[in-house]
């Protein structure tokens, strides 16, 4: 019976492991999409943040806490999004998520 706990529980955390990496994976694609149109002459930061919030929420469900920021430099954009995230079914413990994405800007000739 022991043993049947055990491997329960391992089921459960592997999991639920799967399913986060799965989140990190959709919230790295939000945030480098958004860092790459952020890059372009014509990007708005105000914009691009709504854009990428409504991107996180829809695409990475349980997220809470989202905060994301856009800033375009002279040379590089940077996109960034940091959330909790709380996995579905029995929750051992919320995780915090924190994503970046750089790009060089793209300037026309």
């Amino acid at each position: 019976m022991a043993a049947l706990a055990v491997a329960f529980l391992l089921l459960v955390i592997l999991a639920q492991v799967a399913v986060a990496l799965a989140a990190r994976n959709a919230a790295t694609a939000a945030v480098a999409a958004t860092a790459r149109r952020a890059a372009l002459p014509d990007a708005v930061v105000v914009h691009e943040e709504a854009r990428l919030l409504a991107d996180i929420r829809r695409t990475v469900p349980g997220a809470t806490d989202v905060e994301v920021t856009v800033h375009i430099g002279e040379r590089t954009a940077l996109a960034e999004a940091h959330f909790r995230w709380h996995p579905p079914g029995p929750a051992l413990v919320p995780l915090s998520f924190r994503v970046r994405s750089r790009p060089v800007r793209s300037i026309p000739p």
